[in-house]
């Protein structure tokens, strides 16, 4: 799921557990969030699967006007481990007509008691785990009539949603996560179950309907409507179903023989179809990169009104607000081309391989959230995917300031709380972390194996773990537990000397970080050493609070960058001299890197040096960077470097890509 998160200078974006007790007589308990006193969290687990959701099978109708969905369910469920005599639903605002045990093509009535929420359903005997048996419940979902719940990251749980219900173009849809699907069909509403699926639906005959699966049969009735029959053979979670409909037009593509729509309103179609045309592209860059090829039978994307979230990565059918399509040019294009991106990786991380409860929420929106930076890298080179990295850094850093809590986190309130900076942004600077400290092809190994063996499951934080050491042969433990399973992030102070009688050059370095807010940590580092015509890269781990690091060179080095990959999730402080930045701009073309000369830079008064340094950046292959360091250049005719400094602008001017720096260019020259 993706949603904004905060409103700063710039767009940031991101995107329970029922406890049971095993006997003949099963209690069920919601989910507790805090001590009497409020003060203290309670621990919040994945849900004792006491019963496992096999099958759901839906036959539903709708009442525009009233905001209703009556339904007919099936529901095939079977003992998980312990023999059961009786089973619970989770059913919100139900009338409940009829229960049923279906044998044999027979239907047996049920006794059973409901309170609204849980609809307690007495077996006709004990069945095992070799067991399956089949309940049939009829009923009528009044989701408009539940109290208004939800939070500031999911405005509404009210799952099923009847927009403009009373205008001559009215649409519906669903929104199940965190737990809200309950609210329209009934099922076992947790994200450790996995339920393959049957739904058909009911609608006006001049209606598109999407859901999960594929489209299998389409008959028209008498009465003006059509029912379509939509099925999905492989197992997913019950919050990822889904079912919209409305006046779509589809717009049709294909990727590898499988269908890759888009559901737009005709006025939208234009800028739809702008948006998601490198669908397709994404779908074989995750594929080829992950070797795990996209795993469901079509993707469709839908955009619909009012919606409550910013897009839900439903399988196979992902959900969109319209405010994807408020862009006016291709920069603002490009943001919420990174929801495409984030929502379709969510159908490897999230719905193919599910997080077990929301308290390991993480495996599902730090991967998402790390694939954009992924895809902005692939399509349109690193810089770009750092300053994106960056918004992700600043993210998280801002939430710190009120929020300061273990990425993966069994003690919350409430399930909505996982959705935040930590679970979404911080999360992404983790993976980035563990990316460059076991290399590119053990990263990908790592997840290909996590996806292959845990495929179609549920899992925990361990679970990927347990990838990533037998790939790479490392125990990493520590890791996990640093990043993972700890709150805060590394802070360090970096200084460097010259030890000039045996030519040792030593590099001290810092852990500053407070120790109550976060831990002591071990960090395997990069160190670049700048010399006239070539870089050293030295390996140290950092993970004392302070040490001294020496390295022997013949001359000392004009430059020394610590974290060269700038990987780490943290923060470093580094004083270096202006004579250092000058080499750094020139030399390094990292974003980080030139982002922090840029600074620096911008305090000091021109100089020749610094002039040839702005020049440099201006042949950087990302745009803002060529901007800003355009912007921060200033040369008189005077100065020696002007032939240059005019030969220079001529050129941008005759070919740089971007408009606004052309014109730039332009009006300095002019001047």
């Amino acid at each position: 799921m993706k949603k904004i998160l905060f409103l700063l200078p710039f767009i940031l974006t991101l995107s329970s557990c029922f406890l049971s007790k095993q006997n003949t007589e099963t209690v069920y308990l919601e989910e507790v969030t805090a001590s009497a006193d409020d003060s203290e969290l309670s621990y919040q687990g994945s849900r004792t699967m006491l019963c496992d959701l096999v099958h759901t099978e839906l036959d539903l109708k709708f009442n525009f006007l009233e905001k209703t969905a009556t339904g007919k369910a099936l529901l095939s469920l079977k003992p998980h481990f312990y023999p059961q005599d009786s089973v619970q639903i989770d059913a919100r605002g139900f009338e409940i007509r009829k229960i049923a045990l279906v044998s044999n093509n027979s239907k047996i009535p049920l006794k059973y008691s409901y309170n609204n929420l849980i609809i307690s359903i007495k077996l006709d005997k004990f069945y095992s785990r070799k067991d399956t048996f089949k309940l049939a419940i009829d009923y009528t979902a009044f989701p408009d009539r539940l109290p208004e719940g939800g939070s500031w990251a999911i405005k509404s749980d009210k799952g099923l949603y009847f927009i403009d219900n009373e205008s001559n173009n009215p649409q519906f849809w669903t929104q199940g996560e965190t737990q809200s699907n309950s609210a329209w069909f009934p099922t076992i509403d947790a994200p450790n179950q996995k339920t393959t699926q049957d739904i058909s639906l009911t609608v006006p005959k001049d209606f598109k309907t999407l859901s999960n699966g594929i489209l299998i049969k389409s008959i028209e009735n008498e009465d003006g409507t059509r029912t379509d029959r939509w099925v999905q053979t492989k197992p997913h979670a019950p919050y990822l179903v889904m079912i919209a409909a409305g006046r779509y037009e589809i717009l049709e593509n294909s990727w590898n023989d499988l269908a890759v729509n888009v559901y737009a309103e005709p006025s939208q179609t234009k800028k739809a179809k702008h948006l998601f045309e490198k669908t397709d592209k994404m779908l074989s860059f995750y594929s080829e990169k992950l070797n795990y090829e996209f795993a469901w039978d079509k993707y469709s994307q839908i955009i619909v009104r009012q919606f409550v979230s910013g897009a839900m990565e439903n399988t196979s059918a992902t959900v969109f607000g319209n405010y994807v399509l408020n862009y006016d040019n291709e920069t603002e294009r490009r943001e919420y081309e990174t929801v495409v991106a984030h929502e379709l990786s969510h159908h490897w991380f999230g719905d193919l391989v599910t997080c077990e409860s929301w308290a390991n929420l993480p495996l599902n929106e730090s991967f998402a959230t790390y694939f954009e930076y992924l895809w902005i890298e692939h399509e349109y080179g690193r810089a770009e995917a750092d300053a994106h990295l960056k918004s992700d850094y600043n993210s998280y850093m801002f939430e710190y300031i009120f929020k300061n809590e273990d990425l993966i986190r069994f003690y919350h309130k409430h399930r909505d709380d996982m959705f935040d900076g930590h679970s979404y942004q911080k999360g992404s600077l983790i993976l980035h972390y563990l990316r460059k400290i076991v290399g590119d092809e053990a990263f990908w190994k790592s997840l290909e194996l996590y996806l292959k063996r845990n495929e179609f499951k549920s899992v925990e934080i361990h679970d990927l773990r347990l990838a990533f050491e037998e790939v790479t042969g490392q125990d990493l433990n520590w890791f996990f537990n640093e990043f993972f399973l700890n709150k805060g992030f590394p802070e360090l102070t970096v200084t460097t000397e010259q030890i000039t009688e045996n030519k040792v050059f030593r590099v001290s370095i810092s852990q500053t970080q407070d120790i109550k807010k976060a831990p002591l940590y071990r960090l395997p580092l990069y160190v670049d050493f700048y010399f006239e015509d070539t870089v050293l890269r030295r390996e140290i781990v950092v993970n004392q609070r302070e040490q001294h690091f020496y390295f022997k060179f013949d001359k000392k080095p004009l430059l020394t960058i610590v974290d060269a990959e700038n990987a780490l999730p943290g923060k470093i402080r580094h004083l270096k001299t202006l004579e250092q930045y000058l080499v750094q701009g020139q030399r390094s073309t990292l974003y980080r890197d030139v982002t922090e000369v840029l600074d620096v830079l911008k305090t000091q008064a021109p100089s020749d040096e610094i002039n040839t340094v702005y020049i440099k950046i201006l042949e950087h292959p990302y745009a803002p960077l060529r901007k800003r360091a355009l912007a921060q250049l200033k040369v008189k005719p005077t100065d020696k470097i002007y032939a240059q400094y005019k030969s220079k602008l001529e050129s941008i001017i005759e070919t740089d890509q971007d408009s606004e720096i052309r014109a730039l260019a332009k009006s300095k020259l002019m001047k």
